[in-house]
């Protein structure tokens, strides 16, 4: 059974006082439905295995499709990116990200890295022939003329690897995602510096041994440390320190900026206790046991309500 964070509200640490917020920290903004699509997209019902061509390589992503999509209305895409080794089928399984897509009318987007074991190449930019931000920018663009979709609702996930290709997509800020959810995988490199504003929402075992909390050398690569990692973020973001809070208790830390450029958040779950694997879900790859299931933290629901409050301000017109 997953679990939610528990708390009715939250104390906020201003340099004016102490000031009690709700319980996710924000407002949910107030939203109208976009115009729908002057011709119809059709997509496949359920969830079906796609191809697409990037870079002269066959690439294969996993689409779930809502039941209540119907090629008219537009609807938002969260695309979710597996760990090491990971593939699509079982990071929906672990996750049940489909079923919180068909409650909320969500297309969900899960490619399958290249390679064995499968992996993202995340720390080339996008334009580079041998970056994964290249193949996710083009299977973005063909979601986006195959499906009626909004512009302004669509979101990255990951996972580990896809974690660390999560934060380096919002690094690069070519493909134009509204928010992202990063779990167990850092990353922020100097070029980051210049990143377009915003708003991520990440989690980490504190106890991890696979990608170090503290930061270490990984099967991936050298990654930085937690903590360093999201306060650049939050500098980046030029997130003010009054609206900075923290609340903590035996099982998690909850680190959160408000009111950061352009309307941004970042927020940070930091598990106690918590090892390598996606809070409250079950496997990440495949043969593997979960030893986060009974995880205090639920980061399916907390990244999927980040999701919802955190629309993109301005987008491209849609056709």
């Amino acid at each position: 059974m997953r679990r939610l964070i528990v708390g009715v509200a939250v104390l906020v640490m201003a340099a004016a006082g102490i000031v009690l917020y709700g319980a996710n920290g924000a407002t949910e903004p107030v939203r109208t439905a976009p115009a729908g699509c002057s011709i119809a997209r059709p997509l496949p019902a359920g969830t079906t295995t796609q191809q697409i061509v990037s870079g002269g390589h066959t690439r294969t992503y996993l689409l779930h499709v809502p039941p209540g999509y119907d090629g008219n209305s537009r609807a938002p895409v969260v695309m979710m990116f597996h760990g090491l080794g990971g593939d699509p089928q079982t990071v929906v399984d672990a996750t049940d990200l489909d079923e919180r897509a068909d409650a909320d009318g969500t297309i969900l987007v899960v490619p399958l890295g290249r390679g064995e074991p499968a992996e993202w190449k995340f720390r080339k930019p996008a334009g580079d022939p041998g970056s994964d931000l290249t193949f996710v920018n083009d299977l973005v663009r063909h979601v986006q003329q195959t499906g009626c979709t909004d512009p302004s609702r669509l979101f990255a996930a990951g996972f580990s690897n896809g974690s660390a290709l999560t934060l380096a997509l919002a690094c690069d800020g070519t493909t134009k995602f509204a928010a992202y959810a990063a779990v167990s995988g850092p990353f922020y490199e100097a070029r980051c510096d210049d990143a377009p504003p915003a708003s991520i929402i990440y989690f980490h075992g504190m106890s991890d041994t696979t990608v170090p909390f503290g930061g270490a050398e990984t099967v991936i690569g050298k990654l930085p440390p937690v903590n360093d990692t999201m306060s650049k973020w939050a500098t980046r973001g030029r997130c003010p320190s009054a609206d900075a809070f923290t609340t903590a208790d035996d099982s998690v830390h909850h680190f959160a900026w408000r009111s950061c450029k352009g309307g941004t958040d970042v927020d940070i779950y930091a598990v106690v206790g918590g090892v390598h694997g996606w809070p409250g879900g079950g496997p990440m790859s495949p043969g593997r046991t979960s030893q986060t299931e009974d995880s205090p933290v639920d980061a399916t629901s907390l990244l999927w309500n980040f999701f919802q409050r955190h629309p993109a301000r301005t987008v491209p017109a849609g056709g």
